[in-house]
């Protein structure tokens, strides 16, 4: 197994947490340069899911030009009326080796931080499915959301 992919395991056992990887490159195109809330045109295959395409409203993600980089996905669930509208929340990590975790990460990985490595590691963007919290189950669509544009 290559440096890479035990980054990406031992990033899944810190996490305690479904973690999904995709390109940097694919990333940057679906957010806005400025960091501002991009509203996607279809959610990134990493965290779709065929469960997800018949329900899924909107996504929404912010990118590089924010502190916290994420990603909103906005479902239907009729089932939970009157809050009909579910959000899950992905944070999103752009350059591990600069991420608090990434000492962590080595350390279970059990490889060493070498310039090859950092450079390696900025081709991957780490996804990060948080646990649903009281922001989860709504009967409207959030402000930041109804703003969203999508990226030209």
């Amino acid at each position: 197994m290559n440096e890479v992919d035990r980054i990406y395991y031992a990033m899944r056992k810190i996490q305690n947490k479904s973690v999904a990887t995709f390109s940097f490159g694919d990333w940057m195109r679906l957010v806005r340069p400025d960091g501002q809330i991009t509203e996607l045109e279809e959610l990134p295959a990493a965290v779709n899911h065929p469960s997800l395409a018949a329900s899924t409203l909107v996504a929404v993600a912010s990118g590089i030009a924010v502190a916290q980089p994420g990603m909103d996905v906005l479902r239907y669930d009729a089932k939970d009326a009157p809050y009909v509208i579910n959000l899950d929340h992905y944070t999103v990590v752009e350059n591990i080796h600069l991420h608090n975790v990434y000492p962590e990460a080595l350390k279970v990985a059990k490889v060493e931080d070498t310039p090859q490595l950092r450079w390696e590691l900025q081709n991957s963007v780490y996804v990060i499915k948080e646990p649903p919290n009281d922001n989860h189950w709504l009967t409207e669509f959030p402000k930041y959301v109804l703003d969203a544009k999508k990226k030209l």
